[in-house]
């Protein structure tokens, strides 16, 4: 696998939090396409970037969490998805996997479960 030729989404409403996510991936050698606050935005930025992976907060500011952005990323595209939060309680876990096309990164993130994290997205297919 190429990393460099890999884009990544980020979606995360802490901008800190975004930048250093953005110099992690790049320092694991994944490019970055751009990275954005909201679940409204994460639709946006697909639709724009065509990411192959979205790495997504599940706690995003505006009107979509993450986990609903997901859904309906999933009726635009067929990104995956790396839900990345501090809330890691059953019902949230049980959620996000019902989108059925993701991987679960808990906070905070080290480089060796970001970059797991993104090659087992890569390595996702979308259900038929």
């Amino acid at each position: 696998m190429d990393k460099q030729a890999v884009s990544v989404l980020i979606i995360e409403d802490e901008r800190i939090v975004a930048l250093d996510l953005q110099t992690k991936l790049r320092s694991l050698g994944y490019g970055v396409c751009a990275y954005g606050p909201s679940g409204e935005a994460a639709l946006e930025l697909v639709r724009e970037h065509h990411p192959d992976v979205v790495l997504m907060d599940i706690m995003l500011e505006g009107t979509l969490d993450g986990i609903e952005a997901a859904s309906k990323i999933r009726e635009i595209a067929d990104t995956p998805v790396v839900f990345l939060t501090a809330y890691t309680d059953e019902e949230t876990r049980t959620r996000a996997f019902a989108t059925n096309y993701c991987v679960f990164l808990a906070k905070p993130v080290d480089l060796a479960n970001l970059d797991r994290a993104v090659r087992e997205a890569l390595n996702l297919t979308a259900p038929k």
